[in-house]
């Protein structure tokens, strides 16, 4: 295995779990330009061209890529134009996804749009990038991991300040996702958590959530056909565990707020759930 010297903070690379695994960033349309360049060993760096397909000819060979700006640019989209991974074999990717937007990986907002579906269907990938960004534009992680089939582990959300759609669809139809992270933000925008889980049926944690502020359908759907999630109304047999929204404070809620959040779990409840009130869990609550 090949012993790597930093000459600066290491940037986010993607490794090869199998051998010949290849990596490609595509766009469509035309969404705000960026410049990137890419590096097998972290220091040595050269120009990389969208659409360039990187072969990662044996298991842990890895690629690294950074914008060349020291300031923030570029992977925002609108609508139908956005920038989009397609991989081949099995992917892990390691570090700090900031380096897509400036060379130094400083843990600045991610924009309107930025980073949504840029992992679309990308069944290769096993392990997801950091994403330390504290306050969120709208819809900037929409759609991020849609369809990551192979991802078990959902990274960190540090995020405290939610704007409208950003975290929305996030992990939807990650089969194999068994593990959240929490989920800390206070202020919650419009539809900022919608079907983020949807379809995780391996998921077995939930987090807590302590948002006192809610808006219109930020918990839309939220968990829907996560089979593995199991409430009840009761305190009864393996459902032990208390769960409320919010998690301690008592607060007012928007009308649809939580709808369907539930829908098509398992145990005695699979519905909407209601503000203010304690429900028994037999998951994980981080």
């Amino acid at each position: 295995m090949s012993i790597y010297v930093w000459t600066e903070i290491p940037p986010l690379n993607f490794t090869a779990n199998t051998a010949n695994s290849t990596v490609q960033l595509t766009k469509n349309w035309t969404p705000t330009e960026v410049t990137l360049e890419k590096s097998t060993d972290g220091n040595t760096w050269s120009s990389y061209t969208i659409w360039d397909t990187i072969t990662l000819t044996n298991i842990w060979d890895k690629v690294y890529f950074r914008n060349t700006s020291t300031t923030d640019t570029g992977f925002s989209i609108w609508s139908s134009n956005y920038y989009k991974f397609v991989m081949t074999g099995s992917i892990a990717w390691s570090w700090d996804i900031t380096y897509l937007l400036n060379k130094n990986g400083t843990d600045t907002v991610s924009g309107r749009y930025c980073f949504g579906e840029l992992f679309y269907q990308c069944s290769s990938l096993t392990t997801a990038p950091e994403l330390p960004a504290t306050t969120l534009g709208e819809y900037c992680y929409h759609g991020m991991f849609v369809g990551c089939t192979w991802l078990t582990t959902a990274p960190e959300l540090p995020a405290t300040t939610m704007f409208p759609f950003c975290y929305a669809n996030m992990f939807r139809w990650c089969t194999w996702l068994t593990a959240v992270s929490k989920l800390p933000a206070t202020t919650l925008g419009e539809y900022c958590y919608y079907c983020m889980f949807y379809w995780c049926n391996w998921l077995t944690s939930i987090p807590k959530l302590p948002a006192t502020t809610l808006s219109d359908s930020c918990y839309g759907h939220m968990f829907r056909w996560c089979s593995l999630i199991k409430l009840s109304t009761t305190q009864t047999g393996s459902y032990q565990t208390t769960y409320r929204i919010p998690t301690t404070w008592t607060w007012t809620i928007w009308t649809e707020s939580m709808d369907y959040m539930f829908y098509q779990t398992w145990w005695t409840f699979t519905w909407t759930p209601t503000i203010n009130t304690t429900y028994y869990t037999s998951n994980t609550v981080v």
